[in-house]
């Protein structure tokens, strides 16, 4: 109890430059772990919802083959969703082409697909018109993004060019289609709401001259995290003429690419609680320096080495503390308005802060994870125990009789 009061006397009696560069400590652990909270949940939330939207359209493994026909998907399909923890099938045409509209042309990736069986993140953001009328002759859906780039709307039409084309005495004539759009999603990945045209699985085939062939089969699992152990079942009942991909190898290298990001940034900002750290060593040897009498009045009084170690230890301590606790809470206020902020540096700056041609994603993301917070804090407080060390143990070494002689 001695000690606990004779340290926060001194914590919060302080006066003139010692005091300042206390507040400097304070603030600049403050801004240090509240910037390396909100970074590390603004990156697990770019990554959560990255992750989301991938698989959101893409199936969580895809199996293709220059032998894979839609005659085979439908009878390997009941066999495939008879596996445990398999809670889909679906066949799909990709390809590429180009739009041209009225205005505009643009190229665009094909997708057909199952219109009873579509991804579900596209069906569930459709902003205007049907997702129904697909099953209509010539309609398509495209992406909001896509749209406005085309100056097109739902009921407008458009012409799809495939590279594919036909030869002949007047030179190369590319396959031409003209298509009716019958409903616009925006899914809030610009990727695809710039880049995508989904069509039924019929009309794909006829448009690239499939035939009875598909691009792939994907598989969507009720874990998608452990992918990897459904994928030797998959191969199983596909056979050797088949290979099977899941959305880890398909994304391998972003993915590789987010975490070192992240690993980089945890390193970089840590720099500046570590900066902060070096002010409570600063802060405490001058305030050693400014209770020198102090210190050999208590000695003389009978505190011993330890004690005032101790003193001086928990003083130094307290400023980590506090200056940690103040960075937690201020993270958890940005992390919670954050979409709010960024509205209103962009309408002070009058620049878009997160665009989503830059960033993948039409929306700043943020998800805060007690384990990033939990570590942020034992580290920013390992790191003030450690700064606490060496001004306590000099205090500890001054002898009273010659502190006492030289006042």
């Amino acid at each position: 109890m001695f000690i606990r009061k004779v340290a926060l006397k001194y914590l919060f009696a302080r006066r003139g430059f010692v005091s300042l560069v206390t507040g400097f400590s304070v603030t600049g652990i403050m801004i240090g772990v509240a910037a390396l909270i909100v970074v590390m949940a603004v990156m697990s939330g770019f990554r959560e919802e990255l992750v989301g939207k991938i698989l959101g359209v893409t199936g969580h493994a895809t199996i293709s083959g220059p032998v894979l026909t839609l005659d085979t998907a439908k009878e390997k399909m009941p066999l495939l969703e008879k596996i445990k923890g398999v809670d889909s099938t679906a066949p799909y045409v990709l390809g590429q082409a180009m739009l041209v509209s009225r205005a505009q042309s643009s190229g665009a990736i094909i997708r057909g697909v199952d219109i009873e069986n579509a991804p579900s993140l596209i069906t569930e953001n459709v902003s205007s018109g049907s997702w129904e009328d697909m099953n209509k002759p010539h309609h398509v859906a495209i992406g909001k993004a896509m749209a406005q780039s085309l100056g097109v709307r739902v009921g407008s039409q458009l012409d799809i060019l495939s590279p594919q084309g036909t030869q002949t005495a007047f030179g190369f004539i590319p396959r031409m289609k003209r298509v009716k759009v019958a409903a616009l999603f925006d899914v809030g990945m610009y990727q695809y709401d710039s880049g995508m045209l989904y069509m039924s699985l019929e009309s794909a085939q006829k448009f690239f001259k499939l035939n009875n062939h598909i691009s792939a089969l994907e598989v969507r699992v009720d874990s998608p995290v452990n992918i990897n152990k459904y994928k030797p079942k998959i191969q199983e009942i596909m056979g050797g003429l088949h290979s099977v991909n899941v959305w880890q190898d398909n994304n391998r290298q972003f993915f590789v690419a987010l975490q070192v990001e992240r690993v980089s940034m945890f390193i970089i900002l840590t720099l500046i609680v570590l900066v902060a750290a070096f002010n409570i060593i600063t802060g405490q040897m001058m305030m050693v320096s400014d209770k020198r009498a102090d210190i050999a009045i208590l000695r003389t009084m009978g505190a011993t080495k330890n004690d005032i170690l101790k003193i001086f230890f928990y003083n130094g301590f307290m400023i980590g503390a506090v200056g940690t606790g103040l960075g937690v809470l201020l993270a958890i206020l940005i992390t919670s308005n954050l979409q709010s902020i960024v509205g209103v540096i962009e309408m002070i700056s009058g620049a878009q802060v997160f665009s989503g041609e830059v960033y993948y994603l039409d929306r700043l993301p943020s998800k805060l994870e007690m384990a990033d917070v939990l570590g942020v804090t034992f580290m920013s407080l390992g790191l003030s125990l450690l700064a606490s060390l060496y001004p306590a143990w000099q205090a500890a070494r001054l002898h009273p009789v010659e502190v006492l002689r030289n006042e």
